[in-house]
């Protein structure tokens, strides 16, 4: 008979045993080493808001919104396989232990989450509220429980077979979420949060609980969990190669027609190639992200030394995500026989990621103007933006194509 508590540490094993091997990669790129002076900088700008910041602007709805956000939001981690919607189908009565190691690991996960973004906001907090300022541990306990029901309905509402009903419970949820993390944040523990939460929990109780009566779907819970493993690979793949990662491809024609404008000519078959591989992969929303991210934290410093740093810093992260490129195609049999020397599948990756982030130094150096002062900033961004874009595709990403 099968062993339901020992498959599921099993493949729990399996995956931390592959994650972790990961890690040491991301660990050896120098990621860590940047995620320090990045939270040095952050540290100091932070201390610097809090002291320009008045104590009666409404900061608790921004509070209330991210991590209304982070309790809504979460997805059960299962670990399940294709081969399960036939061989784990029939023991489906049994699974009821299985399915608790898994809420109660993902649990885990997204308290830490929160833990950590309390403290990022604490002082902020403190700031807004000063002696009404609720105890951190009090808080944590209060928004870890908000979690562990949020994560229970969560399950539930994975039973349904409509999305556009998942859609609608989420939403919902969201909505009750930020109403009682608002009455927490700007009331603190007061009979009117209290009784929020209450109302709450009896409300989701009855309802989750006459949903549990439905059958697992699971079709979607093994779909969910071939996104989250992609995710997880697509964030790998930028520190070492995953042979067997996925990439989605999307239309995106208003994006891609941009690529037909490339010459027709035999030397641009790479160059067009990864065009379009850009233009209809994630690395274009991933590249749009990073560009909004960065208008909006340079637009928002103001010093000078300050909008300098955070302009290099967000090139050097699309730098580093736009060197995934030269992933694609490498195991695809047809583009090796091309009659194009291999020399230029290489040189168009390098071409591809240097006009990308020259596009990108463009669109952040309109940030650098706001506000607008006068100073030695204003030509120093942009020489850095066209100095590190050729530096880094022409000689640290050509560097690492040649060795491979």
């Amino acid at each position: 008979m099968m062993d339901i508590r020992r498959l599921w540490n099993q493949r729990m094993g399996a995956f931390t045993k592959e994650a972790l091997g990961y890690t040491r990669y991301i660990a050896n790129s120098g990621t860590i080493m940047f995620l320090v002076f990045a939270f040095i900088g952050s540290a100091y700008y932070y201390s610097q808001l809090l002291d320009k910041l008045p104590r009666t602007y409404p900061i608790e709805w921004l509070i209330a919104f991210l991590f209304s956000l982070l309790i809504t939001g979460g997805t059960v981690r299962t670990f399940l396989k294709e081969a399960d919607l036939v061989f784990l189908l029939p023991v489906e009565a049994r699974m009821g232990p299985y399915f608790k190691s898994s809420i109660r690991y993902t649990f885990v996960f997204h308290a830490v989450y929160i833990f950590l973004l309390l403290l990022a906001v604490w002082p902020l907090y403190t700031h807004r509220m000063g002696e009404r300022a609720e105890p951190l541990v009090l808080l944590l306990v209060y928004l870890l429980m908000l979690k562990l029901v949020n994560l229970l309905g969560k399950w539930q509402e994975q039973r349904l077979r409509e999305q556009g009903a998942r859609i609608i419970h989420i939403f919902v949820r969201w909505l009750a979420n930020a109403a009682v993390l608002f009455v927490l944040f700007s009331q603190g523990f007061m009979a009117d949060s209290i009784i929020a939460l209450l109302v709450f929990l009896v409300a989701a109780f009855f309802y989750y609980r006459a949903l549990s009566r439905e059958s697992i779907h699971w079709e979607h819970l093994v779909w969910t969990e071939n996104r989250m493993l992609a995710r997880f690979y697509s964030f790998a793949n930028q520190f070492v190669d995953v042979p067997h990662r996925q990439n989605k491809v999307r239309r995106r024609s208003w994006a891609a027609n941009a690529v037909n404008r490339v010459a027709f000519k035999q030397k641009n078959t790479y160059m067009y190639l990864y065009g379009k591989v850009f233009a209809r992969s994630e690395l274009l929303p991933m590249f749009l992200r990073l560009t909004v991210i960065g208008l909006l934290i340079i637009g928002s410093i103001q010093d000078e030394w300050g909008k300098v740093a955070a302009y290099f810093i967000v090139l050097s992260l699309t730098g580093t995500q736009l060197s995934t490129l030269r992933q694609h195609y490498r195991h695809v049999f047809w583009t090796h026989i091309y009659p194009v020397p291999l020399v230029a599948r290489r040189e168009a990756v390098v071409r591809v990621v240097f006009v990308m982030m020259l596009v990108q130094a463009a669109v952040l150096y309109t940030a650098v103007f706001v506000p607008f002062s006068a100073g030695w900033h204003l030509m120093t961004a942009p020489l850095i933006g066209i100095v590190f874009s050729y530096m880094y595709s022409f000689r640290m990403l050509r560097g690492k194509l040649m060795e491979k």
